[in-house]
């Protein structure tokens, strides 16, 4: 038989036999991810957090840690790593093998703000991790003490213009600082930066007199705004915090379109198959959703939240874009 219909004859068969080589690769894949996903956890689960124990993030953790536990019938550790904002237990889950067994709650600033505060960071907040969920947000509050006459935002803002640089505010973090950064140049005002080093020490400063405002997270401030030693003149989310109520936002008491959250995620270490990540999503967003889970974060100024994971990458960029100029405007670096 001539050469040329021999090809003609077997071309077709052969063009039908490839096909079927191939075809099951690609659904053993999917069904060896799936099947990964659907006996996860098989063995215990370390969570990092970057904060020592005691503190809200560190509640956070430990109350979702908990739940999961019982969920997965599976331990979920809590591995308490702080320092360096954040970066030495970043660096470490980064590091971690991508099969769904170590886990990482960062703070917003973990990817929003450290890119932009180091010239050079051990971890790539884009490449290095990926996003599961924003868990939990937070505003943060501005405060007058009792020394002050100042009762609300407008009482604050007319003292300041009458003697510019004579009000100082404290902060303990790069995202407080950006607070009332935005704060005095949204309203016009010029207010002395003090820093602390951390949200007890602005309470001492505030207590004894060497500040008269701060921003600052609102666990600290509670007690001290029952007792009525330091006011609650207005908080920095988009809506009123559930943990301060009958305190406006800085959008409600004039600063129209301010907003300033703050925010605790999960994460996973870049390459974790997605079908652990869609797991792991589920029974979280089922976790943080329950009631006994809201009221016991919310003493400490924590609202639960849930986004997918496409969302939680969207705000990462969003907010990277937004304060990024910020920081390099005022000259912010932490190395």
């Amino acid at each position: 038989m001539p050469m040329f219909h021999l090809l003609r004859r077997v071309a077709p068969r052969a063009a039908l036999f490839v096909p079927m080589l191939m075809l099951p690769v690609l659904p053993a894949a999917a069904q060896a991810q799936a099947q990964a996903a659907t006996s996860f956890p098989a063995r215990p689960v370390r969570l990092i957090v970057p904060f020592p124990a005691g503190g809200p993030a560190d509640v956070l953790g430990r109350a979702i840690a908990q739940r999961l536990s019982e969920k997965w019938r599976q331990p979920v550790v809590v591995d308490n790593k702080g320092g360096a904002n954040t970066l030495i237990a970043a660096q470490e889950a980064a590091r971690a093998a991508p099969d769904g067994y170590t886990l990482f709650m960062p703070l917003d600033s973990t990817y929003t703000l450290n890119p932009a505060l180091y010239s050079r960071l051990p971890y790539d907040p884009i490449k290095d991790f990926a996003s599961i969920s924003i868990v939990a947000r937070q505003s943060l509050v501005l405060t007058a003490t009792d020394r002050t006459p100042f009762r609300t935002v407008a009482d604050l803002v007319a003292a300041a213009r009458a003697q510019p640089g004579s009000i100082n505010y404290g902060s303990s973090t790069t995202s407080t600082q950006l607070a009332g950064e935005m704060f005095t140049r949204q309203s016009g005002i010029k207010l002395v930066q003090v820093p602390y080093r951390g949200a007890s020490e602005v309470v001492k400063g505030m207590l004894s007199g060497d500040v008269e405002v701060a921003f600052d997270g609102i666990a600290a401030n509670v007690p001290h705004i029952q007792s009525g030693k330091i006011r609650a003149l207005a908080t920095t989310g988009p809506v009123r915090s559930a943990a301060l109520p009958d305190v406006p936002t800085l959008a409600e008491a004039g600063l129209k379109g301010y907003e300033l959250l703050m925010w605790n995620a999960l994460s996973a270490p870049a390459g974790t198959p997605r079908a652990i990540i869609d797991k792991i999503h589920k029974d979280v967003m089922e976790v943080v959703q329950r009631k006994e889970v809201r009221d016991q974060l919310m003493v400490f100024g924590l609202e639960t939240a849930g986004t997918t994971p496409e969302e939680m990458d969207e705000t990462i960029r969003r907010e990277t874009a937004k304060y990024a100029p910020l920081i390099k405007e005022l000259g912010l670096k932490l190395n």
